[in-house]
């Protein structure tokens, strides 16, 4: 068994003596090891910010807007 699969055991036998409670604040620790923190807040688009030859409609923003999949979060 490789190091880190050992460590993982034994970090796995101590998770199993605490309580949910403290279980889901572990996952949130971990998790937050993994997800990147924005370097800034996002800006909404805005409304004749890039004029063309007629003014956008809510369905271009909405066509617009990044709606993130499964696969693009993995």
């Amino acid at each position: 068994m490789s190091n880190d699969m050992q460590l993982l055991e034994n970090i796995m036998t101590q998770v199993n003596q605490i309580s949910p409670e403290y279980r889901l604040r572990l996952i949130q620790r971990v998790t937050e090891t993994l997800l990147p923190f924005p370097s800034q807040e996002s800006k909404p688009l805005q409304f004749g910010k890039y004029k063309g030859n007629r003014m956008s409609t809510l369905e271009d923003f909405a066509f617009a807007e990044w709606q993130p999949m499964m696969s693009n979060v993995v």
